[in-house]
């Protein structure tokens, strides 16, 4: 992990009764409430697309994409992280959006090996895993590229 990204903050989602951190500087917004029309995707945790900031953005069950198995069925979708993702905007659907804590970050225990993960901090007694959103892109980009051969 980079000196630099040592203090920057992050925001606390649950998504699949787990608890994550995603990067401020990933972030954009949290969004409630939204309606998602079906798309083609490639990746089974893609849902579809929703509109958020004038734009058609893909909407991703964040769970289902850390896991690397197929969204759940469509339930209440109510709460969405707008972020940026290998240079492009995505909605991250997750359980709930809780808390922004500026916690220091600390590296990743070795026996994790979860290559999606930038970091760790401590927050309610527990290490809370930093996620690398670009890291998780690239499966799905992967996916793309799987789907074209």
């Amino acid at each position: 992990m980079a000196e630099n990204t040592r203090m920057k903050g992050c925001l606390l989602v649950r998504a699949g009764g787990s608890k994550y951190g995603l990067r401020l500087d990933q972030v954009l917004e949290v969004v409630d409430g939204f309606e998602v029309s079906p798309a083609p995707a490639v990746h089974t945790a893609v849902r579809g697309v929703t509109q958020m900031r004038r734009r058609s953005v893909p909407l991703v069950h964040l769970s289902s994409l850390i896991a690397n198995e197929p969204a759940p069925a469509a339930g209440s979708m109510e709460t969405a992280v707008l972020a940026r993702c290998l240079g492009s905007l995505v909605a991250f659907e997750v359980d709930d959006a809780e808390s922004v804590t500026n916690d220091e970050q600390v590296a990743v225990p070795d026996a994790w090996q979860l290559p999606w993960v930038h970091a760790v901090i401590r927050a309610e007694g527990s290490l809370v895993p930093v996620i690398d959103l670009d890291v998780l892109g690239e499966r799905l980009v992967a996916a793309g590229d799987r789907e074209q051969q």
